[in-house]
């Protein structure tokens, strides 16, 4: 997974979507849910990666910017944790909380 940590790297990975599928973690350091989440997002990025689709992870208290901005520029709410798959520059899919699994990103990320 690679860090998004500024606004012009979040551009970047929107701008992305258009040529491939792009995926981006919102993840809280402090809350155990989203640390599970993790872990799940790990398996994800370790299978999908080397299939050309770009993981993107957005820790939400560090940079809080970046992740409101991420809500406000795809239209989504806000929530913590948060995976949302990007193709042609929209949001196709996203997900919070329990439901981050591999299984789900999976069954998604194979369309």
């Amino acid at each position: 997974m690679e860090a998004v940590t500024t606004m012009a790297e979040l551009e970047a990975f929107i701008e992305r979507s258009k040529q491939q599928t792009v995926v981006l973690f919102k993840h809280s350091t402090r809350c155990p849910i989203s640390s599970h989440a993790d872990e799940e997002m790990s398996k994800v990025a370790e299978e999908f990666e080397s299939q050309g689709i770009a993981i993107g992870r957005i820790l939400v208290v560090e940079n809080r910017d970046v992740s409101l901005a991420c809500a406000d520029k795809l239209g989504i709410k806000h929530e913590s944790p948060q995976v949302i798959v990007l193709r042609d520059g929209e949001p196709a899919w996203n997900e919070s909380h329990h439901a981050i699994r591999y299984d789900n990103l999976e069954s998604i990320l194979t369309q």
